[in-house]
């Protein structure tokens, strides 16, 4: 597609594994094409929130994350899918598949992760697609962290996610949800936003509030770069690809290189 000149438009995760996705960054690159891809948690008022409060200075530094992801195994229920069954399909289970969206939440919102380390099970007896997760992240600015994914049988929970971000003088957190509310205490007192009122208090904060959907469409119409491209989206598989590293080496600290 991108060979013969066409915008391309790629769900998350953007191949099976590292270098395809390099292969594919390469590939976009190369032809000059308009490329997105479908990390919609971006644009998810929630998480802007959430991101908007940890940035605050009155927060002070960010000194640790605590994000949990559960959801059901998506080869059944709502989900329904036979691929991701299929390590040859699918390239692995719930980190790659599914938590690729929160390790790109993670350096979004906290800045780039410099080390990892990792520990994987395999509950549904899948080979080559792990359903639980637990991973250390150390990041450049000093602060740590912790990953927790999970593919359940638990069909009441189909995806739900739950942020606790830690800073000098503030503690935010949202818990992902119908309601997906965005609480934080801070020295200046406690406030929350149901999602009802995030549209409103990101444009009070003059923070945008994109669709992801209609931006890919505008930047093809008029040819500009659109986000978060290709590139982007490859830093996230650097980042995963050393936790998959770190597991299989049984839990031992990977260092993860800085973009650029």
């Amino acid at each position: 597609m991108a060979a013969r000149g066409l915008p391309v438009f790629c769900e998350k995760p953007l191949a099976v594994g590292l270098e395809p996705a390099r292969a594919m960054v390469a590939a976009v690159e190369r032809a000059g094409v308009v490329n997105q891809v479908g990390l919609v948690l971006r644009d998810s008022p929630d998480f802007r929130l959430l991101r908007h409060l940890v940035a605050q200075p009155a927060s002070g530094r960010p000194m640790s994350v605590v994000f949990r992801d559960d959801q059901y195994i998506p080869i059944q229920g709502q989900y329904g899918s036979t691929w991701r069954s299929d390590p040859e399909l699918a390239g692995s289970g719930a980190l790659l598949e599914h938590s690729i969206h929160d390790v790109d939440i993670l350096e979004w919102m906290l800045g780039p992760i410099t080390s990892v380390s990792a520990a994987s099970a395999e509950f549904h007896g899948i080979v080559g697609i792990e359903d639980a997760v637990s991973a250390t992240l150390r990041f450049a600015s000093g602060a740590v962290g912790s990953l927790v994914s999970v593919w359940h049988d638990l069909l009441e929970r189909p995806s739900l996610r739950r942020v606790e971000v830690f800073c000098e003088n503030a503690y935010c957190w949202v818990d992902d949800d119908e309601a997906a509310l965005v609480q934080w205490t801070r020295a200046d007192g406690r406030g929350s936003v149901a999602r009802a009122d995030q549209v409103q208090a990101l444009a009070d904060a003059g923070l945008e509030l994109r669709n992801p959907d209609r931006a890919f469409i505008e930047a093809v119409a008029t040819g500009t770069p659109a986000t978060p491209d290709f590139a982007t989206a490859l830093r996230a598989h650097v980042v995963t690809d050393a936790l998959y590293r770190s597991a299989a080496a049984g839990g031992t600290s990977v260092e993860v290189p800085l973009p650029g």
